[in-house]
């Protein structure tokens, strides 16, 4: 007991050696690393190595401020691990919120995508002039409802593309972007599985095939438009509702016959497409149908293969 009570002494005196420091920082107990993460004589590298761990007393240390003064880019020095634990904390001094905001765009955006970043750091990052910054707190799934509702009004159409992505978007939001001028955002929309059916059928109507090929591939869209779109003009839409495995049975069979081999093929890729079929597909006047149709039956039906 005497023992452990000196070790501890020596971990949080000040005036210990660094040497002895950098000793004590690989002892098993917790309870020492920690007193060690919070010495202000321990080494720098020390520090950086045991702020992974123990990010509180890190921050305690009072040589951290000190470092900041004589080191203008020290956040930018700062291993990732370490720093990104540090904006896991709920609350942060004031001068490493003014260090944050001069970092690189690299460290911000580390600390933007983090899902641990607390929501202090998202809500100051969510205003950084760095478009891939902010582009990352709208796809963060840790970002709260306010902050994704700000971002939705972003003029960068990159910024509203990861809120149609983010899983927590509210429906609300997936509602307002639906209309949104970038087809970029609406394809997102169309992509998201937490898109309701009835804004699926409002993107379902747009001009630009690639926001219908999202539509054929939602799994919540329902039967009713993907037979809409199997007949759709644009041979990629076509293809996208060949490889749901949601389509019905009697439009693969219609789409085993379509003039475009990508469709073909899809349907010979498709887990559902009948054996019938995929026996016929097996002599297509395309060889790229005509492999595909061969592996799949090999896969699905060896019997019969």
């Amino acid at each position: 007991m005497a023992i452990d009570t000196q070790v501890r002494q020596q971990a949080s005196n000040p005036n210990t050696p660094p040497e002895q420091l950098r000793e004590l920082a690989t002892c098993e107990d917790v309870a020492i690393r920690q007193l060690v993460a919070a010495n202000p004589n321990t080494p720098t590298e020390m520090l950086w190595e045991l702020g992974e761990e123990f990010p509180a007393q890190l921050l305690e240390n009072p040589l951290l401020p000190l470092l900041f003064l004589e080191n203008l880019n020290l956040i930018d020095e700062i291993p990732e691990e370490t720093l990104l634990r540090l904006f896991e904390l709920d609350t942060l001094p004031d001068y490493l919120q003014q260090r944050l905001t001069q970092a690189r765009p690299g460290g911000r955006l580390a600390i933007a995508e983090n899902s641990n970043t607390s929501v202090l750091w998202l809500e100051l990052l969510a205003q950084d002039p760095d478009l891939d910054v902010r582009g990352a707190i709208a796809a963060n799934p840790n970002t709260p409802v306010h902050l994704l509702e700000t971002l939705a009004q972003d003029s960068e159409p990159e910024v509203r593309r990861a809120i149609a992505v983010n899983p927590n978007t509210p429906v609300h939001l997936l509602e307002l972007l639906a209309p949104d001028p970038e087809p970029g955002v609406r394809r997102r929309i169309a992509e998201n599985p937490n898109t309701p059916v009835h804004i699926l059928e409002l993107l379902a109507q747009n001009t630009e095939f690639w926001v219908r090929q999202a539509i054929a591939l939602n799994p919540n869209t329902p039967v009713y438009w993907l037979e809409h779109l199997a007949q759709d003009p644009e041979k990629w839409v076509r293809r996208t509702i060949a490889l749901n495995p949601n389509t019905p049975v009697y439009w693969l069979e219609h789409l085993a016959q379509d003039p475009e081999p990508d469709v073909r093929r899809a349907i010979a890729l498709n887990p559902n497409t009948p054996v019938y079929w995929l026996k016929h597909l097996e002599s297509d006047r395309d060889p790229d149908v005509r492999e595909a149709a061969e592996v799949k039956l090999k896969e699905r039906f060896p019997e019969l293969a």
